[in-house]
């Protein structure tokens, strides 16, 4: 893999049938590759204008499998900054074959996954975290991912990485020469200056972090756990956040007895509903085991909803579960439902600050989404996180960590320990950039990219 002196082909549009699709091909070899694959109906010259020319499309045998069109692009204007032509066929499985076939035939090789990426990398389009971001557009599942994941590929966080980079090699630079001309007063750093410049770094690195809890939630999604008693409405509260009967609603205590699952849109979130057993005294092992894994579904959620039946007083468990709930690490939103019944009723009892609903004719889910999003997005609307990779966090922490024993040897321990620390954060930013060639790095964030991109 990465072999940058190939020409890689690969379908890259979506698999399957549709309409239209598209063959990319990009490399050295890229304009008589796709010319071989390519009758126009007037004289063709590589690159050309950029601009789609209609003809016949060739298999192997150079006998025409279909119509349609060749776009070529110059290395300057291309994705990759090499050589690059594209094919547009009807998106036929059997003609795509045949012209992949047919371009191995001239000498190009199958793409593996997220090669022309790479190539856009090494040619110096990308950097690594724009890379990644493609790769999280492309798997978006909500609007509001492809907008972030959008805004990352243009340079989101390459931007507000760039500054603290150089910070941190002006700093580095300054110390360097502070210690090697030592007898020089112009290199000499003022008083309170080295851990001063050392903070403004550690500020901004945690100003980065600080947003990597919601940019998670943002590009992998977040998990919203029911949880109550039986006969609360946990399965007509999923159903209706659903939109679908997806689980089953019954009167019968016990009827879910294991976590059900559907992923929703709440705000540009992509959130994965879980529905769980209601917990009582189990009547047989299969539910208890059922119990077992709500409260372990519990246990890993960003949120959870706690539902209660507004229709009548609480039980004592329900008083014991909302006092954990106090102190609970995860965000807990108590829902008091079947609200509908109370006039009929006059019963109801639910604690101040719940959320009312009625799961029978939907009152009340409107403000119950908005309060779930409010809950999920920890910084104010409309500004969006430029961390969310978990990569990126990873090696944001390292940095942090660095800058902090820097910070820690600057009062103690001296200049000259300070900098190997600074030097230490400076080279975990580049991993975080891809400025070092990590060819295993590289390996293991490619390989999860689809072929064609």
């Amino acid at each position: 893999m990465h072999d940058l002196s190939t020409t890689l082909v690969a379908v890259a549009s979506a698999p399957g049938r549709g309409g239209v699709a598209c063959i990319r091909i990009s490399g050295p070899e890229a304009y008589a590759v796709g010319s071989g694959l390519f009758r126009p109906r007037r004289p063709l010259g590589l690159p050309g204008t950029g601009r789609p020319v209609f003809g016949s499309l060739l298999d192997e045998a150079g006998v025409a499998v279909d119509h349609g069109y060749l776009v070529a692009f110059a290395s300057r204007s291309a994705f990759t900054r090499e050589p690059t032509v594209e094919l547009w066929s009807h998106g036929s499985p059997p003609v795509l074959d045949a012209l992949l076939r047919a371009a191995v035939a001239r000498g190009a090789v199958l793409a593996g996954p997220g090669e022309f990426t790479y190539r856009a990398l090494r040619h110096g389009r990308l950097d690594l975290p724009r890379a990644e971001a493609i790769r999280d557009l492309v798997a978006a599942r909500t609007v509001h991912q492809a907008r972030v994941a959008l805004a990352q590929a243009e340079g989101a966080l390459s931007r507000r990485l760039a500054p603290l980079r150089d910070r941190l090699i002006e700093l580095a630079a300054r110390g360097e020469a502070a210690v090697e001309f030592a007898d020089e007063a112009e290199t000499h750093l003022a008083e309170g200056a080295l851990v001063e410049r050392i903070d403004e770094a550690r500020a901004h690195v945690r100003a980065l972090l600080d947003e990597g809890s919601r940019g998670r939630i943002v590009r992998d999604g977040a998990r919203v756990v029911l949880s109550g008693l039986t006969n609360v409405g946990k399965s007509s509260i999923f159903n209706r956040l659903a939109g679908r009967d997806r689980s089953i609603v019954s009167d019968i205590p016990g009827t879910t007895r294991d976590t059900i699952e559907e992923t929703i849109d709440v705000g540009g979130f992509a959130v994965t509903l879980v529905d769980t057993a209601g917990l009582r005294l189990p009547g047989d092992a299969l539910e208890s085991e059922g119990m077992r894994r709500a409260r372990v579904a519990a246990g890993g959620a960003d949120a959870v909803l706690r539902v209660l039946d507004a229709s009548r007083p609480l039980r004592s468990e329900e008083r014991e579960d909302l006092d954990r709930d106090r102190v609970s690490s995860v965000p807990v939103l108590v829902v008091a439902n079947k609200i509908d019944a109370i006039v009929e009723l006059g019963a109801g009892s639910a604690p101040s600050g719940a959320i009312p609903v009625s799961a029978a004719n939907g009152r009340g889910f409107d403000r119950l989404a908005q309060v779930i999003h409010a809950t999920l997005a920890s910084s104010p609307a409309g500004e969006d996180p430029v961390v969310s990779n978990v990569r990126h966090l990873a090696a944001l922490e390292s940095i942090a960590a660095a800058l902090d024993a820097a910070r820690a040897a600057a009062e103690g321990l001296g200049l000259e320990v300070a900098l190997e620390d600074v030097r230490l954060a400076i080279a975990a930013l580049d991993d975080l950039t891809g400025r070092v060639d990590a060819s295993d790095l590289y390996d293991r964030i490619f390989s999860t990219f689809c072929i064609g991109k």
